[in-house]
């Protein structure tokens, strides 16, 4: 009767040893996609003429507002004029400068090299400006065409893998484009 007692007792007040597996951290939230912010670019229409030469009281600025979650990314910028489906070629654009300490929305400017380009086509046709951003870093690369089996360009977006206590852990890199369509001319 006692050992019975003594069990019932033991089952509400004693301890039961625990496995000692000691846990790993919990790795932090991995990268979280960035995008382009709708209705806070330059120009504002999507479809436009443009002002551009050097002669303009006040040509016209392309830029776009970011917002990447993560805000120690450091954003890039590839800015393009008529780019084909394999985006070489363009313009280095500049990493982004936040819009205020902390915030997840960067504001990211054309350089000026891409502007004095696209002032160059007063052809009085349409072309198409794009802007592609990353929180990686721009790598050309190959791809395969499948079809002829060649190797041909191809930009694409990377990220440093990191290093952790169990292993290289890989890091997805994000991109997004805006487009514009622009006929330039010269100012009056």
């Amino acid at each position: 009767m006692l050992l019975w007692l003594g069990l019932g007792m033991c089952q509400m007040a004693c301890l039961l040893p625990q496995e000692d597996d000691i846990l790993t951290p919990v790795p932090g939230p991995g990268n979280r996609p960035l995008r382009v912010i709708l209705g806070q670019t330059q120009p504002e229409q999507r479809d436009s003429t443009v002002q551009l030469a050097s002669n303009c009281a006040a040509p016209t600025t392309f830029s776009v507002k970011v917002d990447d979650p993560d805000t120690n990314d450091v954003i890039r910028a590839q800015w393009f004029i008529d780019p084909n489906e394999r985006y070489i070629g363009g313009t280095p654009g500049n990493q982004g400068v936040p819009t205020s300490g902390g915030s997840t929305v960067r504001s990211l400017g054309a350089p000026r090299q891409f502007t004095n380009l696209l002032a160059a086509l007063t052809d009085g046709r349409k072309h198409r400006v794009e802007v592609v951003v990353t929180d990686g870093e721009f790598l050309e690369d190959q791809l395969v065409d499948p079809i002829t089996n060649e190797s041909k360009p191809f930009l694409k977006v990377v990220k440093p893998s990191v290093n952790t206590t169990s292993g290289v852990v890989p890091v997805e890199a994000y991109r997004d484009e805006y487009v514009w369509f622009v006929e330039v001319r010269s100012c009056p």
